[in-house]
């Protein structure tokens, strides 16, 4: 086997070979070498991009709803200057992958700046989409502006719906060994184990690695954090809005869900992996309505040992060092995502407990979002910093200042200040816009490098305590004090939270 081997830095380790040719204007090749092979991406002046890296094997044919094969070595350059194809799924997409969906679409890419001095702390992005749609092509994601901050960032795709999701039965019988379903989890570790195996090859330090996300990506970050199999695999989280109320199915659940999918299919379960992709994402779509079929989190006591929030209060999780918050801004629109009578005995509780700003309104969809993630979310900083883990958490309550507050069921409203894509599905930004965008990137890459996002000219951000301090991020400023939403968040944990 190759051992991965650095083509991109000179012998001085201070800038990055470029290769002779012209890709566009301003752009030129540049290499790395991987363990699978030689990679030929793409740089301009500061940043170097490789795009579209295979990182397992094709989950096609046989290999479908089986965990990811290593990625075969090559003896071919491989072109690695367009992104790959999206994983397939049946919901509407809010970005259509240029390269289209397909179900070979475990790729990874690499944004890296052009010129280094040292070992870059590393970032891994993890998209969200309810584990049914997304894909790291989405250039609300472009790693770029990370990159010029001094990192290195990696985003990937990994399977999703059904094909990543489904598990127990014939189906997962050749996976008893190795926990039974959760392929789309599976496809992250592979993706983490490639960045420990190869960043090196791109500048990146694979010992200080950062793995991030928001909504169901944020929720993958916990998991991973709550599984034996990503031990070592990362050594900093970012959590931004995860939902831990959502339950993991158990394995007689897990199996009813393929029995009935292969029904609605018409085929056995063995059949299913011969069956058309087309008529798998139409039984998808139209199970979906059924709760109890839904793509979820398999309990296969291998990658997935417990319920989310029964492995926090337990202690379970690795301990490393945890940033993470949620949105001021209404999300969870779903009836379902809250039992009604709870919703209906706390209402009226709660109504005035709001804070005074933009994104707070008392709205029954307010209320399912303090319940399904701001209080989990503080439940969550608490217990990981009572336990001796650096922890930060803050609220993101920004309104961009030509825009409206988001509209309910929007979701991740931090991520485009997060990456710097403020430009990305939205209207014109202002110069207060950036400025929040450049404070918040800041933040998260100190935390990157350090464990501690603070640093010079920044507001001090306090960890997490018994105080409940946060920091607030909203359109009077960047400030850390009290959380302004505790006396509403108790409520919600006495009256809604059974822990």
């Amino acid at each position: 086997m190759r051992r991965p081997c650095c083509f991109l830095v000179f012998v001085t380790g201070a800038s990055l070979m470029f290769g002779a040719r012209l890709h566009a204007q301003g752009e030129r090749f540049v290499f790395a070498l991987t363990q699978e092979g030689q990679v030929l991406g793409i740089a301009d002046s500061d940043i170097a991009r490789f795009m579209g890296i295979p990182y397992a094997a094709p989950p096609i044919g046989a290999a479908r709803w089986r965990a990811p094969a290593k990625a075969p070595e090559r003896t071919e350059i491989l072109t690695a200057d367009k992104f790959g194809p999206a994983c397939p799924q049946g919901s509407p997409q809010a970005f259509e992958a240029p390269a289209g969906n397909s179900e070979d679409c475990l790729t990874i890419n690499v944004f890296t700046p052009a010129r280094m001095d040292e070992r870059l702390p590393v970032m891994v992005w993890i998209h969200g989409g309810g584990l049914v749609s997304g894909t790291a092509a989405d250039p609300l994601y472009d790693g770029s502006a990370l990159a010029r901050d001094g990192l290195t960032v990696v985003t990937f795709d990994y399977r999703l719906g059904a094909l990543g999701w489904l598990a127990g039965g014939s189906l997962s019988k050749d996976d008893e060994d190795d926990g039974i379903g959760n392929y789309g989890m599976k496809d992250q570790i592979a993706a983490l184990r490639w960045v420990h195996d190869n960043i090196n090859a791109f500048g990146g330090d694979p010992d200080n690695v950062t793995i991030f996300g928001s909504s169901s990506g944020a929720t993958a970050v916990a998991r991973l954090m709550a599984s034996r199999r990503a031990t070592g695999l990362f050594q900093k989280a970012i959590i931004q809005s995860a939902s831990f109320r959502e339950l993991a199915r158990d394995r007689n659940a897990a199996e009813s869900a393929v029995q009935a999918f292969a029904q609605a299919l018409g085929v056995s379960q063995v059949e299913m992996r011969q069956s058309e992709l087309q008529k798998i994402l139409a039984v998808q779509g139209k199970l979906a309505e059924d709760p109890a079929l839904r793509s979820a989190y398999t309990i296969d006591g291998a990658y997935v040992d417990e319920q989310l929030q029964d492995a926090i209060t337990a202690g379970h999780e690795q301990h490393v060092p945890l940033l993470i918050g949620s949105n001021g801004f209404p999300y969870a629109p779903d009836t379902q995502s809250m039992p009604a009578a709870l919703l209906q005995q706390l209402l009226p509780m709660t109504s005035g407990l709001t804070p005074d700003f933009p994104g707070q309104k008392d709205t029954p969809a307010r209320l399912r979002t303090d319940w399904m993630f701001t209080e989990p979310v503080r439940f969550v900083a608490r217990k990981h910093a009572e336990r001796g883990s650096a922890t930060y958490r803050y609220l993101f309550d920004y309104v961009p200042d030509r825009a409206e507050p988001p509209e309910e069921g929007e979701e991740g409203q931090e991520v485009r200040f997060v990456f710097g894509t403020l430009g990305v599905r939205s209207g014109p930004y202002s110069q207060r816009d950036r400025e929040v965008s450049n404070t918040m990137r800041t933040y998260w890459t100190n935390f990157a490098r350090y464990g501690d996002p603070n640093g010079a000219d920044l507001p001090a951000w306090r960890p997490q305590s018994e105080r409940d301090e946060l920091l607030l991020i909203s359109n009077s400023g960047v400030t850390c004090g009290p959380d302004p939403m505790k006396e509403r968040l108790d409520l919600i944990e006495r009256v809604g939270s059974r822990r």
